[in-house]
């Protein structure tokens, strides 16, 4: 019992230590060049800092705020409270929003996979109102949420005002808990389809279309680029985030307050070249991973039980550098039947520098079914037997 108190209490000190993180600074000589940003990151996918600069400072962060708009969408589509093909009511409110459009009729409805399209593709305002609208009942409600889900991600230093991003001075972010939104939205295909195409359009009742281009111009000329969301204010300058993967090394890189709208693409083309010239993946574990372990099956028709890795598990790490992790294992001494093959067990942890930079489920290999009176019979027989 001692040895398992201590073990609790070891790794809740363990994840703790994962809420700290340093200012991983990389100057402009190190990149081989000039980086514009005011503020910019690189991520890793387990949202291990490469390096950065300003990360933390609180900016308006204009469009990109769309990304936690889509989001809540795609989650409430997941949880099957609503569907792509449902219709959406576009308020006349909502179809007068300035800057980037869709050019949405107000008082008409639009099925929300079309609105979704064109905030995700084009960045339009009047489609992110209406999508808020219909979900919130009013954009002021919908914000309440986004700014729920953002303490939610661990985003601590970001405040929504708007579904749109357009400028005023009560909404900021920062380039950390971008990165920590773009990764998280990127678990949806919905997303993918879309970020990745670089013109479409959508139909309007009357038959009138409205081009969208995608505003994201590394996805056509960028080879690594995956997908992201752009954004742009007078206040906010001009920003990106984006997921690139190279191999198996997969980076998620922002860059905030860029001067000019060429200048935050190369930035973001900078950054993300020198970290996949600069760092390489490592696989600490392997699905499918056999373990040696000493957990006890108990009350079931077997004592013990065969236990595998869920799934791969990459640490990213800088080339040439002696940094090192390791791996321990969460396991009960005991676990009681009735166990179903794919039945979560424990956790593998990954620990490098003394904070936990991941974990991994350990999983059932095999069903083991509840012993019966006559197993427990049979078992008693079979021992006094001679």
């Amino acid at each position: 019992m001692k040895r398992c108190f201590l073990g609790v209490i070891f790794l809740l000190i363990l994840m703790c230590l994962t809420t700290f993180r340093s200012n991983i600074i990389v100057s402009a000589s190190d990149i081989g060049g000039e980086v514009n940003a005011k503020s910019y990151i690189v991520i890793d996918n387990n949202n291990k800092i490469l390096f950065g600069n300003n990360y933390e400072s609180k900016r308006e962060v204009a469009s990109i705020c769309k990304l936690m708009t889509t989001l809540i969408a795609l989650e409430k589509i997941e949880s099957r409270e609503m569907k792509l093909d449902d219709k959406i009511y576009v308020s006349h409110y909502a179809a007068g929003m300035e800057g980037s459009q869709a050019f949405l009729d107000g008082g008409k409805e639009y099925v929300l996979e079309d609105l979704l399209k064109s905030i995700i593709i084009a960045s339009a305002n009047d489609s992110a109102v209406a999508v808020a609208e219909s979900i919130g009942g009013s954009e002021k409600s919908f914000v309440s949420m986004m700014n729920s889900r953002a303490r939610e991600l661990g985003m601590y230093n970001t405040l929504y005002a708007n579904s749109t991003g357009l400028s005023t001075p009560e909404q900021y972010s920062t380039a950390y808990d971008t990165a920590l939104l773009l990764k998280e939205i990127d678990k949806f295909d919905i997303y993918h389809k879309y970020s990745g195409v670089w013109l479409d359009y959508i139909t309007h009742e009357s038959g009138r279309k409205t081009e969208l281009v995608n505003t994201n111009r590394n996805i056509r000329y960028y080879e690594y680029c995956e997908m992201g969301k752009t954004g742009f204010t007078d206040e906010a300058g001009y920003c990106l985030a984006s997921k690139n993967t190279k191999g198996e090394l997969t980076i998620y890189t922002v860059v905030l307050g860029s001067s000019s709208s060429a200048s935050r693409f190369t930035d973001s083309m900078k950054l993300s070249s020198f970290a996949f010239a600069n760092y390489s993946v490592d696989k600490a574990v392997s699905k499918g991973d056999k373990l040696e372990h000493n957990t006890r099956v108990t009350r079931g028709v077997k004592d013990n039980i065969e236990l595998l890795v869920s799934e791969d598990f990459l640490v990213t790490k800088k080339v040439g550098s002696d940094d090192s992790y390791s791996i321990r294992y969460s396991l009960p001494d005991t676990i009681e039947a009735e166990i179903r093959e794919g039945d979560v067990i424990g956790q593998v942890l990954v620990i490098e520098n003394s904070i936990v930079i991941g974990e991994v489920d350990i999983i059932a290999g095999e069903s083991i079914a509840r012993e019966t009176y006559g197993d427990i019979l049979d078992r008693v027989i079979q021992k006094f037997a001679f």
